[in-house]
């Protein structure tokens, strides 16, 4: 098994330690009964490990914290020349598959440090599938704590039990409505905001996929054929997902194709 972790991380593997027989529990060894050895890709690491017991069980814990990205192999070796290793991946996680999936809702490449920064970008996709996550985006006008007046224009109840999302200088939050009014445009919420939303603050109303689909549908049946089509209930227009793997050396690979995009995924085995 391989450990993912980041450096600077303490890393905590157990270990039991038997005697001859392989069942009787040897029970208070220290640190220095244990040989050991740490190495960092085709490196001996100079960082410490050091071996404790837990309680008085016959069970140990190896620690050391990793200083620089790399494969780190720990491993130790008891006085009845039982051995015990692993191995620890250190670095920042893998982003392939973020930005793979990423590309998927949006063009271009995942936004670092937030998700949120990104977020009222969707509405302005021509892609009809992007707007499946967003009801409208909305400039607030004012409000208080428990509520945002916004230049929204709908009737009454038309956001009902849906979630927004305001965001202010002050901090980005989520809500669900509990009543929309088309007077000022105004969001209620469940619960109360942590700041007073102000003028200009972002509110972005996040929708439910049949609803935003057939809003701007006349009739009944356009609603049903578009709904059948992004279920991919439509012959021509499937929704085709399909998902093969590949394993070696520990890794499996997870190609998952939808439609003509193929989102590749690592995982440890």
């Amino acid at each position: 098994m391989t450990i993912q972790a980041s450096a600077g991380e303490l890393i905590q593997i157990q270990f039991p330690v038997f005697d001859i027989d392989g069942i009787t529990p040897i029970t208070g060894l220290v640190d220095g009964d244990f040989s050991k050895v740490l190495i960092v890709d085709d490196t001996e690491s100079a960082q410490t490990m050091t071996i404790l017991e837990v309680g008085s069980t016959g069970r140990y814990v190896m620690e050391f914290t990793p200083n620089v990205d790399g494969l780190w192999y720990a491993e130790v070796a008891t006085m009845i020349e039982d051995v015990f290793a692993d191995q620890v991946q250190v670095g920042p996680p893998p982003t392939d598959w973020l930005d793979a999936i990423w590309s998927v809702i949006l063009p271009g490449s995942y936004p670092a440090g937030s998700a949120g920064a990104r977020v009222s970008n969707i509405d302005t996709n021509t892609e009809g599938l992007y707007h499946a996550l967003i009801m409208g985006v909305y400039s607030a006008t004012g409000g208080a704590v428990d509520g945002v007046e916004t230049d929204a224009t709908k009737a009454d109840g038309f956001y009902d039990g849906l979630t927004v999302v305001v965001r202010s200088a002050d901090g980005n939050v989520s809500r669900r409505v509990a009543s929309y009014v088309e007077s000022n445009g105004t969001f209620y919420f469940d619960d109360d905001l942590p700041f007073i939303p102000a003028p200009g603050d972002e509110v972005i109303v996040l929708g439910i996929l049949g609803k935003v689909l057939c809003e701007n549908s006349d009739s009944m049946l356009e609603k049903l054929l578009e709904i059948w089509q992004r279920l991919g209930l439509d012959p021509d227009n499937p929704l085709c997902i399909t998902k093969t793997y590949q394993e070696a050396n520990g890794w499996r690979l997870v190609h998952t194709t939808i439609g003509d995009t193929m989102l590749v995924t690592r995982e440890d085995t």
